[in-house]
């Protein structure tokens, strides 16, 4: 009986290790929606209520933390490829479900990375398209911009952006990254980079801006996991010389 029970916390001490040395995969979509189709409706996210604070939209679950990589395109950074954002659609032509809550038709849904409100001193947020070598667009904390920084949700090659097309977007493989440990406070805002509203200007209007938290946690101490490795041991040491 003492014998089952020590295999039983050997295996607990496994399992313990297995979680903090995995993080558990996670992907969360964020939805860009319009209040109206009306000309000048207002783009939001949709689904953010189910996440907001007074704020904004705010990241807190520990399976959305950057993590750090040691080698590869980000090595030397804490990353993660979640939160997915997308425009909804208006229909099933690409696969899609449709929303009653989806942009116009012949609208174009793009995000931007607009301030890095608060986080370490001297800290960069960074987007990266898919395939990208390099950042696509950075922050410095502390630092906004008014124009540019645009990351597109619609999915042009399937025809969004065009006269009375679907503003549907699904599109995966980005990454966000921060060069420092710490907590980034980060707003985005939606936009619609159409030209097929009244005067040629978009059809709907931009978002307010939205406050995403996210939390980098450095690399793990090497020295940390041994002595937590050799504290495990020596429990099950002790235990084994009580039975």
């Amino acid at each position: 009986m003492k014998n089952s029970k020590i295999k039983v916390f050997s295996l607990s001490l496994l399992t313990l290790g297995l979680t903090l040395a995995a993080p558990v995969a996670w992907a969360q979509h964020v939805n860009a929606g319009a209040l109206s189709t009306n000309q000048g409706g207002q783009l939001y996210f949709q689904n953010a209520q189910g996440f907001v604070s007074s704020s904004g939209f705010v990241v807190t679950n520990i399976a959305v933390t950057l993590y750090y990589s040691n080698s590869g395109t980000w090595g030397g950074l804490m990353n993660r490829s979640s939160p997915s954002f997308t425009s909804l659609a208006q229909t099933t032509n690409n696969g899609a479900t449709p929303s009653p809550f989806a942009p116009a038709f012949g609208s174009f849904q793009q995000l931007r990375l607009e301030s890095a409100l608060s986080g370490p001193a001297g800290g960069t947020f960074s987007f990266w398209e898919d395939g990208s070598l390099t950042p696509t667009h950075s922050l410095m904390v502390g630092q906004s911009v008014s124009s540019g920084n645009l990351i597109p949700l619609s999915d042009a090659a399937l025809g969004a952006g065009q006269v009375g097309a679907d503003p549907f977007g699904h599109l995966h493989g980005r990454r966000y990254t921060a060069d420092l440990p710490g907590v980034y406070e980060v707003g985005f805002r939606i936009l619609d980079t159409s030209v097929n509203g009244l005067g040629g200007g978009p059809i709907q209007s931009q978002s307010d801006l939205y406050l995403f938290t996210f939390t980098a946690v450095p690399e793990p101490s090497s020295a940390l996991l041994l002595i937590g490795g050799f504290g495990a041991m020596a429990v099950l040491a002790r235990m084994r010389r009580r039975v």
